[in-house]
């Protein structure tokens, strides 16, 4: 069987009206539905509510919300924010998780904090400070930056990780810019907590490979995606995006599989607006997309409300009480987009959970006679061939694939004929193939 984990992202303040960890909790099921085996959760932890502007980051002021509350400006590590329920309901978010066959990732926000976070009075080392004494801001974003030089910091947030996984029983952690902590602090705390939990998943949010090797499990893939997406939506070549993938691989080699294949997160999701991909890319082609995140080398990952086409503005800043409420349109899985890409997000699922060669076969690249459109590629494993191939753009196109078809796994939009196919706007195929 294989082993290829699939990861699906959920951000509390878009995933339900309520916002809330109970509400999350009652869709779970749902989410196992989907054949996926990991849900990552965003920071639901104390948010720093200062209404300073000038300690907002650019996305946060720019969501016109006036929202001051960020989920990644944490305040207290150890509770949940009160707009999202409380320590045990988180608990019993996990617990319901596990009951659905379910691992849970905490969203760990290591690299700064905000400037009224609870542990600052007491330990004011635990920030970087400049010289007169007051809190230096980062240069990325205005909070406060955590300072590793401190032994005593170190230890806290060691602390915070043990307890979530002595207290909470989560199975591991996403770690925000986590390449930008340094990587000391991950190897002792990641080798100290596997003592305590051996089959700790850990995922970067980085792209360093150094930070790969023996440290974190997994990491993004940021380029990937803006080329994936810009192959989609902006027109540009297949080709391009094969040189891409391939100096990839050159750079990261093995840990390619290691690497995050994903079309949305919550940063691109809040930053689009109502210009969701299910608009610009058109529903077909987010489907086609996923073709690609979902049997290209690495780890499958699925932002919320992908399984019914969601179209909604999803912004990280709107909640109950700030901005106009943006949270997944569920009414969508009752159209005929929504169930057609129900039934199409169940089927890959099950199909890379069930077939070995799909999921953790050898990819090789192979050459079409439309290579600006048609993305081609084989994945094989013993004397087992599985041809994927998707029509990037939204015109129809002919093309050789000049092979054998023994088996069709998945297909929409594709007529063969005499090896010839004639792929519709997006179109795809995943089929076994034989010489």
């Amino acid at each position: 069987m294989s082993k290829k984990r699939i990861i699906y992202q959920i951000a509390l303040r878009s995933f339900t009206p309520e916002g809330t960890l109970k509400a999350a909790e009652k869709l779970l099921a749902h989410v196992a539905s989907l054949h996926v085996d990991i849900v990552y959760l965003c920071p639901v932890f104390k948010e720093d509510d200062e209404e300073d502007r000038m300690t907002w980051s650019q996305r946060q002021i720019g969501s016109n919300t006036n929202n001051p509350k960020n989920p990644y400006k944490i305040a207290d590590y150890f509770n949940v924010d009160e707009e999202y329920g409380s320590n045990e309901d988180l608990k019993d978010f996990v617990i319901e998780a596990h009951k659905n066959g379910l691992k849970v990732l905490f969203d760990l926000v290591y690299l700064h904090c905000g400037r009224d976070a609870v542990f600052i009075k007491e330990n004011p080392g635990f920030v970087v400070r400049n010289e007169d004494g007051t809190i230096a801001i980062g240069e990325e974003w205005p909070f406060a930056r955590l300072n590793f030089k401190n032994a005593g910091l170190r230890k806290y947030l060691f602390e915070n990780m043990k307890t979530f996984i002595t207290e909470y029983d989560v199975d591991g952690f996403r770690c925000d810019v986590g390449d930008q902590v340094p990587l000391d602090f991950w190897q002792e705390s990641f080798q100290a907590l596997r003592e305590i939990k051996d089959d700790l998943i850990t995922l970067n949010e980085g792209v360093n490979p150094e930070y790969m090797n023996e440290t974190f499990e997994m990491e993004y893939a940021f380029g990937w995606r803006e080329k994936l997406v810009d192959v989609f939506e902006n027109n540009l070549s297949a080709t391009a995006f094969k040189k891409y993938c391939i100096e990839e691989k050159e750079k990261y080699g093995d840990n390619t599989v290691k690497l995050i294949r994903a079309i949305d997160t919550h940063d691109s999701a809040s930053d689009a607006g109502l210009n969701r991909y299910e608009v610009t890319m058109t529903t077909k082609g987010v489907e086609a997309a996923l073709v690609i995140t979902s049997t290209y080398e690495g780890v499958p990952f699925i932002w919320n409300g992908y399984e019914i086409c969601d179209n909604a503005e999803n912004c990280m800043f709107s909640n109950r009480d700030f901005g106009r409420r943006s949270a997944i349109n569920w009414s969508k899985g009752f159209t005929a987009d929504g169930n057609r890409r129900m039934e199409f997000v169940k089927k890959i699922h099950s199909i890379l959970h069930n077939d070995d060669v799909v999921s953790s076969g050898i990819l090789e690249w192979i050459d079409n006679d439309a290579p600006d459109e048609v993305i081609s590629y084989i994945k094989t494993q013993k004397n087992t061939k599985v041809l994927v191939a998707v029509n990037s753009k939204n015109r129809k196109v002919n093309v050789n694939l000049r092979m054998n078809f023994r088996k069709i796994y998945m297909k929409s939009g594709v007529t063969i004929s005499d090896a010839e196919a004639r792929m519709e706007a997006y179109g795809y195929i995943i089929a076994e193939i034989y010489e």
